[in-house]
């Protein structure tokens, strides 16, 4: 099944599908891995930054390869 409304709406490039990415997914990662909001926070942007770096990195490497 096919959602064509959502397609229509929603148009991303693949750096901010990579940082939708990145966020929804360190916040679930700092919520199921720590038990405090001080920690949880400090977490997010950690794994957050190094999703974007990662992401960022491997994209700069990949990029002289042709498709």
């Amino acid at each position: 099944m096919r959602v064509a409304w959502l397609a229509a709406v929603v148009e991303l490039n693949h750096f901010q599908a990579m940082t939708l990415f990145a966020f929804f997914t360190s916040l679930v990662f700092a919520f199921l891995s720590k038990p405090t909001g001080r920690e949880r926070a400090r977490y997010f942007i950690k794994v957050f930054l190094l999703f974007l770096l990662v992401g960022v990195g491997l994209g700069w490497l990949m990029f002289p390869f042709p498709r």
